[in-house]
């Protein structure tokens, strides 16, 4: 299986401290119904910015500055009031990915959403729910089909709904690369 994860957080750095955990179900065959995403596996967690901190979860300037100048529906994850200790979201994360056995974890950037994730793990004395090797690099794939543009579903900057599109991205470059083959 393959797994769309996007986080929001307070750094660009490895050790970025996390706001939002978001992460959908999809398929890299070629062949997904691209209509299914009501169905799909899918998780949105919201962390509480403070427990992000402890153990080294870093806020940087920068990124905070570049939060004031998103929409309100964006930044209202700032102050979630359903967020969670950053603890219990990555239980929460591991169970999900655990349903699903051996899964391909893709996120924006080789060196952002799996590496930061992976480092909070770590941070947490855990083991992420998936070997490295299973880590996959979606701004590499949407590089190879720049003519296939994103279309975009919810909120922009929102974990779960920024997952959803890349998601949906991903399957179109997919199904035309395998039409193309």
């Amino acid at each position: 299986m393959d797994i769309m994860l996007d986080l929001e957080t307070l750094s660009t750095s490895p050790d970025a401290a996390i706001v939002a955990i978001g992460a959908i179900g999809f398929s890299s065959d070629g062949h997904a119904s691209l209509a299914a995403y009501d169905h799909a596996p899918k998780i949105y967690i919201p962390v509480s910015p403070s427990s992000a901190q402890r153990l080294g979860g870093e806020i940087d300037s920068r990124t905070v500055q570049w939060w004031a100048q998103q929409s309100d529906a964006a930044r209202a994850v700032l102050s979630d009031p359903d967020a969670i200790d950053m603890a219990y979201a990555l239980q929460l994360f591991s169970s999900f990915i655990d349903k699903f056995g051996d899964v391909k974890i893709w996120g924006n950037g080789a060196g952002f959403d799996n590496v930061i994730l992976r480092r909070a793990y770590e941070r947490h004395y855990c083991e992420a729910p998936w070997p490295p090797h299973f880590d996959r690099c979606y701004r590499t794939l949407k590089n190879l089909r720049t003519d296939i543009a994103i279309e975009r579903v919810g909120t922009l900057h929102n974990a779960l709904d920024d997952a959803i599109s890349q998601a949906r991205h991903a399957e179109h470059i997919f199904a035309a690369m395998r039409s193309a083959a």
